[in-house]
């Protein structure tokens, strides 16, 4: 007789009332419960495991994690891992949970530790899925696409194809820049075991002479790379948080931009393998791009090793109650626990490290105030981070402030070697309990945590998908953490998850229905295909068929023939050319081309000097590509103002003379002082704005400096500093890179406006990623004996002892940190 298998709907219709119902309520509250509850629950998690669909497995799996847990009897945890091949569960309880002798005594116990050793995998155990996955990498030599969850390997996977193929030319897209340093400090990690000591993080590092080569890149920069030179070939992509390249939307540039360059390195190279790796991709056939024409495999993995607990409190205006969401039965359950505010719920629910999720940079750090103002110092003083922080910003920087409550904060407004430090002190100090983010912790960025409290639901303007909810919960208690022999614990296989309605959420935001919409264990992931270049053009309307072949026009500008686009309109002159190869988007270079090349003759025909200060390069700029052009960008619009132009010039002589953060910061303040009135209300952007400066602005751009008390103000000039640094960039130095390859600068200047200096040696460091401050320290005469640089083949040697005399001379620690990084020291 053949036994009928239970499903989740069945489940729900014999839920209500039942004596299962009661009991299983009681053991997600932690209450106490009867004998008879125990065993009605333990006999019910045998038939969900046994005979259950996919969701009434994970529900017995849930009832048998949580009654080990609470009873620390783990024989039940330890069976159900031994007959799901969850390895690292069962080797865990072995080593933790066992006693030896007893344990030793049995046949079966002592034949299931030797059976363990087949899934050990460097000094940790691996799941059978996770073996799985390692095998079918190891064992592809063609297109796939891995699927996994957030810490389930995914990491260690693309390093070792790195390594097992080092003959080659290899690259790793990244989603971001924080990536690029963690990516590279991974693959430096094992260079005792692989023959590996130069890694490129810049096309600027590439020399052209490479037989092989391993890079880590980001799309815009491996697009650039690629222009630079025509003839380089890649044999093997590996494509890092490859759901990615679907797009956010329709006009996603960044995802058109990656689809672009696999067109590109596809045409150049027929037989490049290319691998995507995502915890999230229900198709494999939606990562094709359709120019490229390749074939691809997969696999994936169904383990449910971590089983979430998830909690939603209003707290918007008022006191709120605390509710279990209940993902299986899709029920609220009070806990009989109502808090103050916010805070009061952190207070009371915080582990040892936790996330706080935010969804803009400006409430990361509004919050971040606010809840420190609100704690007591932390027992241990981190005197050497404050100092450290202090004396590379500003000792009114928000962030000291923060750090001496156990707080940190985290987000793309912050210098990026802060960055890469907060990630690092909040790893090793214990008394950092909180690390305030936003969805830079989506990009991949691994910090330790056991708890996530999102005060937000949004991810920029519109809710955070269930994708990106699933990702971004995915962050904590990663297998690492679980499983670490000497901090991990089983509880961690319990993550708890808490939405929280806050001040910084929408007034009509419905928490209970973005839960429900999003943890419902049935819930499934699909696919959203925005980007135009991975669809079908027969499933296109005539609009979105526009947009594709202008997408295709554009590529076939950069590199020609690479498509099947016929009649393609291209363009002729070298200054148009060179737009499309420095990837302008602020006009259609097309339609402009004429004007283009009416803008440079008449500047031409001045009979101006080669440029060789800011003013007059920026003026350039503005008379030769914005001159009668209808801009797209309002932010480069600005431009055109003469007002913006002479601030710019300002901040390129900061760029030119490698200022530090100390000395820009002291600039801005000296800069606002002399301001007055309404030249005061200054231009911060979306991310920062407060106040809209005219009836007719549709979003605050702005912050009145009026309203400001001097410690807010130096605040501003960190953030201010950073986004001009990332507008220069991002949006100025394609121009400046066309005019120097017009031979219209002079070029000891083009290289302290692209590089903060001309002296060799540095511009050396940060091609191969040093940060302007810590190329001009260790190039001292002092540090002479223990660094090597040799500015014709791009080859720098660093010696061990250069740490140390650094931390004799007593060198700020965050410079030491760099250092150790770049040494593989950390």
């Amino acid at each position: 007789m053949e036994i009928q298998q239970l499903s989740l709907r069945e489940f729900r219709k014999s839920l209500p009332s039942s004596f299962f119902e009661e009991a299983f309520t009681k053991l997600q509250l932690n209450l106490e419960l009867e004998e008879s509850e125990l065993q009605n629950l333990l006999k019910n998690a045998i038939l969900f495991t046994n005979f259950g669909d996919k969701n009434i497995q994970k529900l017995g799996y849930k009832i048998i994690v949580s009654y080990s847990n609470k009873y620390e009897n783990y024989k039940p945890l330890y069976d159900f891992a031994i007959n799901k091949g969850y390895i690292p569960i069962s080797k865990f309880i072995e080593q933790k949970h066992t006693n030896n002798s007893d344990f030793n005594d049995h046949f079966f116990n002592l034949f299931f530790s030797s059976f363990h050793e087949n899934f050990k995998e460097k000094n940790y155990y691996i799941s059978n899925g996770q073996k799985k996955l390692i095998e079918f990498s190891s064992n592809t030599n063609s297109n796939f696409v891995l699927v996994a969850p957030t810490s389930y390997g995914k990491s260690e996977i693309i390093l070792d194809k790195v390594y097992s193929n080092l003959d080659k030319k290899v690259c790793i897209i990244v989603p971001s820049k924080a990536l690029l340093a963690q990516t590279k400090k991974r693959l430096l990690n094992d260079t005792a075991e692989h023959d590996l000591n130069r890694i490129i993080t810049h096309p600027e590092m590439y020399k052209g002479t490479e037989q092989n080569f391993v890079a880590v890149l980001t799309q815009e920069r491996l697009l650039r790379l690629l222009q630079k030179n025509p003839l380089l070939k890649i044999d093997l992509l590996l494509v890092d948080e490859a759901h990615n390249l679907f797009g956010e939307k329709k006009n996603d540039g960044r995802a058109i931009l990656l689809a672009q360059t696999i067109i590109i390195l596809k045409s150049r190279n027929q037989n490049i393998v290319l691998n995507f790796f995502s915890p999230f991709i229900s198709n494999p056939e939606n990562v094709k791009v359709r120019q490229s024409g390749y074939e691809i495999n997969s696999q994936t993995t169904d383990e449910f090793i971590k089983s979430e607990k998830y909690y939603i409190c209003d707290l918007y205006d008022s006191p709120g109650e605390l509710k279990l969401y209940e993902q299986f039965s899709d029920s609220l359950i009070s806990t009989q626990s109502t808090f103050l505010d916010y805070f009061d719920l952190l207070n009371s629910k915080k582990a040892r490290k936790n996330i706080v999720y935010l969804n803009r940079p400006k409430h990361i750090e509004e919050f971040s105030i606010e809840y420190s103002s609100s704690l007591p110092n932390v027992e241990t003083p981190l005197t050497e981070i404050v100092s450290s922080i202090t004396d590379f910003l500003h000792p009114e920087y928000n962030l000291i402030k923060c750090i001496k409550k156990g707080i940190v904060y985290h987000h793309g407004g912050m210098p990026e070697i802060i960055r890469l430090y907060v990630e690092n002190i909040f790893s090793k100090f214990n008394d950092l309990r909180f690390v305030i983010t936003s969805s830079t912790l989506l990009e991949g960025v691994n910090i330790p945590a056991e708890k996530i409290f999102l005060l937000s639901t949004k991810k920029g303007r519109g809710n955070l998908s269930v994708s990106h909810f699933k990702n971004l919960i995915g962050r904590i208690n990663r297998f690492s953490e679980i499983f670490n022999p000497e901090t991990g614990s089983l509880r961690l296989l319990e993550p708890e998850i808490f939405v929280i309605k806050s001040k910084y959420e929408n007034k009509r935001a419905n928490i209970e229905t973005f839960i429900k919409t999003r943890a419902k264990t049935e819930i499934t992931i699909l696919d959203e295909v925005n980007n135009l270049l991975l669809k079908d053009e027969d499933s296109l309307d005539e609009s979105d068929k526009n947009e594709l072949k202008k997408s295709l026009e554009y590529l076939e500008n950069i590199e020609p023939n690479t498509t099947d686009l016929s009649d393609v309109d291209y363009v002729q002159s070298e200054l148009a050319k060179l737009c499309f190869k420095n990837n302008v988007y602020d006009f259609d270079i097309k339609e402009n081309e004429s004007q283009l090349n009416d803008n440079l003759s008449n500047y031409e025909g001045t009979l101006f000097p080669k440029i060789s200060d800011s003013n007059h390069l920026l003026d350039a700029i503005n008379l030769i590509f914005f001159n009668e052009i209808e801009i797209t960008d309002n932010n480069i619009k600005r431009l055109q103002n003469s007002a913006s132009r002479r601030f710019y010039s300002m901040i390129l002589e900061w760029r030119s003379s490698s200022a530090s953060y100390k000395e820009m910061i002291g600039s801005f303040m000296r800069y606002w002082s002399t301001l007055q009135g309404s030249n005061l209300f200054v231009y911060i952007g979306e991310k920062w704005g407060e106040e809209k400066r005219n009836y007719t602005d549709i979003k605050p751009l702005y912050v009145d400096l009026r309203k400001k008390n001097n410690s807010q103000r130096i605040n501003l000039a960190i953030l201010k500093i950073k986004e001009e640094q990332d507008f220069v960039e991002f949006n100025l130095l394609k121009y400046i890179d066309i005019l120097a390859e017009l031979e219209l600068i002079e070029s000891d200047f083009y290289d302290k406006i692209k590089y903060g200096s001309s002296d060799k040696r540095i511009i050396t460091l940060l091609k191969n990623g040093f940060s302007i401050e810590l190329a001009k320290c260790i190039t001292k005469p002092e540090y002479s004996n223990f660094i090597s640089i040799n500015p014709e083949l791009d080859e720098i040697t660093l010696q061990n002892q250069l740490i140390t005399e650094m931390e004799i001379k007593g060198e700020n620690k965050i410079l030491l940190f760099e250092i150790k990084f770049h040494l593989n020291e950390n």
